[in-house]
């Protein structure tokens, strides 16, 4: 065989057009000017401050700056980091509050082992007893439904009302 380039083939089902070629996922990078906005909401800025700083916008109407910024908002590379970076937000309270949890289970049972006063022995107890991951003292609240009838009820209260009448009379 010759070192000729192959064809590109492909079927022929009513279209003469050739298949288009995937679309290769690139990472989009932000102008300098993108990049100040996205940080400036990160800040905690409005969309349209964050906008009047990144931009050169002093004549600008205030509904352009609006319009522009939620332009800006609409874009996906913009939306994905803005949206990273709400989720390492969610991501690092979580551990905090885990952090914290742990630091005070430890506590707890320090205090339990340690404490000098019975009192606050028993207390520590009582507190690592009412963690979720023991639930010892947790509350239990248990509902059921009757399906009775209203004149069922409404019988079974007459009889309650009579006989405590009857036995105070």
């Amino acid at each position: 065989m010759t070192d000729k380039k192959k064809p590109d083939l492909y079927i022929i089902e009513g279209d003469s057009e050739a298949p288009k070629p995937k679309a290769t996922a690139k990472k989009r990078r932000l102008t300098a000017k993108q990049e100040r906005f996205v940080a400036e909401v990160i800040k905690g800025s409005t969309q349209a401050d964050a906008y009047r700083t990144a931009y050169e916008a002093k004549g600008m109407k205030p509904s352009a700056i609006y319009t522009e910024a939620n332009r800006l908002m609409g874009n996906p590379e913009i939306a994905r980091r803005l949206q990273a970076n709400r989720d390492s937000i969610q991501r690092s309270a979580v551990s905090s509050a885990l952090s914290r949890r742990r630091w005070i289970v430890e506590r707890l049972e320090h205090e339990a082992a340690n404490a000098e006063s019975d009192a606050a022995r028993v207390r520590s107890l009582e507190l690592l007893g009412k963690t979720t991951d023991i639930k010892l003292f947790a509350d239990i609240v248990e509902t059921s439904t009757n399906d009775s009838s209203p004149e069922q009820v409404k019988a079974e209260l007459e009889a309650k009302l009579t006989k405590i009448l009857q036995g105070s009379g």
